[in-house]
């Protein structure tokens, strides 16, 4: 059995309230304790009609309630709230539990259904989740059926106290299915709001400012000698997304060497790889929405990546290396000596696109006049600097790199040669007294990629070879329903940066980490899932004024373009044909549906008010008569007559001509219309008289 319309409001008043309470769980405003412990005492105003009889004959509880919220809120926002938006969603709970257990009118329900409504408003610029928008649904299906059920019962208050009331009565499947259809009207003008509205993207303001959580894979600093066992967290850090590859052969995905860089060291003092405090840092700033332009175009392929990365606990930027050219929110980006890209805001590291140029074939055959090594003493002492080390790292990298024909050469026979004898491990320990490197190279010979970089760099410098350690991430997993890199914490990784003589920083990866880890690949309705929570960030939380235009120039186009072809010499000598079809199939229909409708409201039963009784009552309420509330078509006929006895033939006829038709099934013929037609027309005559009442 369906609800009656009083039920139907209590349901879709605790649907509105479930709604504004998981949506505060999801945009963190409440923790699962709170959650827990909300949702009981929420749940148990429904059964505690008895109390809200009692609270309706204290007094001024109003008043007492909203002073005590105000106090409330001022001490939370003073002392306990770690921000004005978390006192804000604490009122609003308050308020919600003290409507939902005070609730007596119709007036009630309505200010709940807004109180979940800011709830929403609350969490929408702290949150990303995909879950927000089906809790967008459920408000909008729940808040429409709550409206229609308030309208209903409102209704029923205004009829005479002699009608019954509708709350007996059931509401069917009927206004449930209006009210989907409403929902589902209302979704669809909201969605065109949305496209056509001006917007820049990410407006809200931070209310709540989170620190963004340290990212235990990477680190801005490369420290050697910990031990453990170091755990692969599957959590996402961020999504690439593939774009462009102009220049290249082969798929974009299938790159060997394709990382993602974030921060380069310099500095090696025996245990800690860090960045010198003589790294010379530039600003760039900028007036208009271009790119920044980062490095000088050497002349290979270049590949396009847009970003989305997950809020972290570094300032730094990533992307593959090297980066030509960086568009992102920022009016400002950081760049130091050592190819290091900052943006301190942190919205604005959210999402960003950067232009590439990987490295692509044998650096050796690169002859780049930019790429020379500067003649400046102190530039190559920086990258060559070691402190003391033990005699034999030096002693070893000599016998592994002799008879190499050059200095790259020599790198690379290094590297070949720790990813052959040592193995990768993420148990880390100490077995011995001697330095890390050491212990590493010559004892335990295993380790994580922090130690084969750090090895690799050292045994670099000690053959007078400019070498740097690079923190960042591995490729992640490729998602093919979304085309992009799925990056996560066990992806980060360390490697090194060798300078080449005309081709620049080249990168050296020691580590045989692909033999040393095989973690599980996700299964498709995962990749699915993803991709699907990707393309709600995209295309909604990060749609802009710019998203808005590409489209309505990608529109144009595409416009343009069918215009073209249409109006090709093929097509134009079959064009007044297909264009004569056209439109006499779209006459027909217009002529069709014009003569449906005629019918249907001249003269079919059963479908409303026709359109002869509807001209009737309109002359008769120029006369100042029309039907009360509640007062039926022959009531009101008598009443007619008693004002205007010249009419009482046109009224009666008129009013036996509209109950057959509306309540007994019968279309009136062509000679039953015309008759009606002239009682009409007499009706709108002006040789009719009133009569006053009280007189005879």
């Amino acid at each position: 059995m369906s609800p009656t319309p009083a039920r139907a409001l209590v349901i879709s008043v605790y649907l509105l309230v479930a709604v504004a309470l998981v949506a505060l769980f999801v945009g963190g405003l409440l923790g699962l304790p709170g959650l827990i412990v909300v949702s009981v005492v929420a749940a148990g105003s429904w059964w505690i009609e008895p109390l809200r009889h009692r609270m309706d004959r204290i007094r001024h509880l109003g008043v007492a309630i909203v002073a005590l919220a105000a106090a409330w809120l001022v001490v939370e926002v003073v002392t306990v709230a770690p921000t004005v938006l978390d006192a804000f969603s604490h009122l609003l709970l308050f308020l919600l539990l003290v409507k939902l257990y005070t609730r007596r009118t119709l007036r009630d329900a309505r200010d709940i259904a807004f109180l979940a409504f800011f709830a929403l408003v609350a969490v929408s610029p702290v949150t990303t989740s995909a879950v927000f928008l089906a809790l967008f649904v459920v408000f909008v299906v729940a808040g429409t059926w709550l409206l229609m059920s308030r309208h209903l019962l409102g209704e029923a208050e205004s009829v005479a106290a002699s009608a019954p009331r509708p709350s007996s009565a059931i509401l069917g499947r009927d206004l449930l299915t209006l009210s989907l259809l409403a929902s589902a009207a209302t979704l669809v003008v909201t969605t065109l709001l949305f496209l056509f509205i001006p917007r820049i993207g990410q407006a809200a303001l931070p209310l709540r400012t989170q620190a963004g959580r340290i990212v235990a894979g990477f680190t801005e600093k490369v420290e050697l000698g910990a031990f453990g066992e170091i755990e692969a967290d599957t959590s996402v850090v961020m999504r690439v997304h593939l774009k462009e590859w102009v220049g290249g052969t082969g798929p974009a995905e299938a790159l060997p060497s394709l990382r993602w860089r974030g921060i380069a060291f310099d500095h090696f003092d025996g245990q800690t790889w860090t960045v010198s405090k003589s790294t010379a840092r530039l600003t760039l700033r900028r007036q208009l929405p271009v790119p920044f332009p980062i490095h000088r175009y050497y002349g290979g392929p270049v590949l396009t990546q847009e970003i989305y990365l997950e809020p972290i606990g570094s300032e730094m930027v990533f992307a593959a290396p090297r980066v030509l050219r960086l568009h992102g929110r920022s009016d400002f980006v950081t760049v130091d000596d050592l190819g290091n890209l900052l943006v301190p805001l942190p919205a604005a590291r959210l999402h960003y696109t950067v232009e590439s140029e990987p490295e692509v074939g044998d650096p050796r055959r690169a002859n780049l006049a930019d790429a020379r090594q500067p003649a400046d003493p102190r530039w190559h002492a920086r990258f060559t600097q070691l402190p003391p080390i033990p005699r034999r790292i030096a002693t070893l990298a000599r016998e592994v790199t002799t008879g190499s024909a050059g200095r790259y050469e020599a790198a690379q026979r290094l590297t070949a040669w720790l990813s052959r004898e040592l193995t990768y491990t993420r148990v880390l320990e100490r077995v011995t007294t001697l330095d890390p490197l050491e212990e590493f190279l010559f004892v335990r010979r295993s380790g994580n990629c922090e130690y084969f970089a750090a090895a690799l760099a050292v045994m670099l410098r000690s053959l007078d070879i400019p070498a740097r350690v690079v923190n960042g991430f591995q490729r992640g997993e490729w998602n093919p329903y979304g085309e992009y890199f799925i990056v996560r914490l066990r992806d980060a990784h360390s490697w090194v940066e060798v300078f080449v003589e005309g081709a620049g920083w080249v990168t050296l990866d020691p580590s045989p980490r692909g033999a040393g880890e095989t973690p599980g690949g996700a299964v498709a309705a995962a990749l699915w899932l993803d991709a699907l929570r990707l393309s709600w960030y995209r295309y909604v939380i990060n749609w802009s004024l710019h998203d808005q235009l590409a489209a309505a120039d990608a529109v144009r186009r595409v416009t343009w373009s069918g215009v073209a072809t249409a109006l090709t010499l093929p097509a134009v000598g079959r064009l007044p044909r297909v264009a004569l079809a056209v439109v006499a199939v779209v006459v027909a229909l217009v002529v069709v549906v014009g003569w449906r409708r005629h019918r249907t409201t001249a003269s079919a039963p059963g479908t409303g008010v026709p359109r002869f009784y509807a001209r009737a009552l309109r002359a008769l309420a120029r006369r100042g008569l029309a039907p009360a509330p509640g007062e039926t078509a022959r009531e009101f006929a008598g009443r007619a007559n008693e004002r205007l006895p010249a009419a009482e033939e046109a009224v009666g006829c008129v009013t036996a001509a509209y109950e057959r038709v509306r309540f007994g099934d019968h279309a009136l013929t062509r000679v039953e219309a015309a008759v009606v037609d002239a009682a009409v027309a007499t009706l709108e005559g002006d040789d009719m008289t009133s009569r006053q009442p009280g007189v005879k």
